[in-house]
């Protein structure tokens, strides 16, 4: 597998301490990575590009380079411009810091980087880390740590269609060889968002979204459900978001 070629990016900026157990778990898989990231935090930016501003690169050491974009402007810029000539093979998306999670997939820019590569027909996977739902307070990156190169073995391994992205969550439980299952993506039955208003110093408003713990909606084979036991969901999602169902009703 040492001639691999992987793009890694992230939502969390490349200074976050996800993207580096990401890139550290792939330089033992491949001689041949290129990590591509947000210069700051791009969290909840989905699949959105930026179609009114410039976006300037930035080189920070071998391979490895900073932009103005979103998420999925890093994937866009490597695969038009850095690597047009030599398509990375795998794209690796996070370690995010948090769940990305049933209604989380509409909104991750995690997962909206991975599918820009899945549009693409490049295998992709994106990769978040639970925190405070086992181990309140604690770093739940150990589960990261503990897990991560088995699980990317695992789905490096797996034939599944390159047009759809895998979505890993660990959980806030810090044992190795911790159990994992695909499953569905859930839906809670409360959102989970929050819109705050707030006054500033002048007696302005102003509002700050953010985010409150969801109940509900655990149901057996969901995301929701594999996380709350304690265990690794693997979560295949499409960018095709069709309501089939809905569909044969009307057709």
């Amino acid at each position: 597998m040492k001639d691999l070629k992987i793009l890694i990016t992230n939502d969390d900026g490349i200074n976050a301490p996800g993207i580096g157990m990401l890139a550290e778990a792939a330089k033992i898989i491949s001689d041949d990575i290129t990590i591509i990231a947000p210069e700051r935090e791009q969290s909840g930016r989905s699949q959105a590009m930026s179609l009114s501003d410039i976006i300037r690169l930035r080189e920070l050491g071998k391979n490895t380079y900073s932009i103005s974009g979103t998420p999925t402007d890093c994937v866009m810029l490597a695969i038009k411009q850095l690597m047009k000539g030599n398509l990375p093979d795998l794209i690796l998306s996070g370690v995010n810091r948090g769940q990305n999670l049933a209604d989380d997939v509409n909104y991750s820019g995690t997962i909206g980087a991975a599918m820009e590569g899945a549009i693409h027909n490049i295998k992709s996977i994106a990769f978040s880390q639970v925190f405070n739902i086992h181990n309140i307070g604690e770093d739940a990156f150990q589960a990261t740590q503990k897990n991560l190169m088995r699980i990317l073995r695992l789905l490096i391994d797996l034939d599944y269609p390159k047009n759809i992205v895998m979505n890993v969550n660990f959980p806030d439980v810090f044992s190795e060889n911790l159990g994992h299952f695909f499953t569905k993506q859930g839906k809670r039955e409360v959102p989970a968002h929050i819109m705050e208003e707030r006054i500033d110093p002048r007696g302005q408003k102003y509002y700050w979204i953010g985010f409150k713990r969801a109940k509900g909606g655990i149901l057996p084979g969901t995301d929701l459900d594999c996380i709350n036991k304690g265990n690794i969901s693997i979560t295949p999602v499409g960018s095709n978001r069709t309501d089939h169902n809905y569909l044969k009703t009307v057709v």
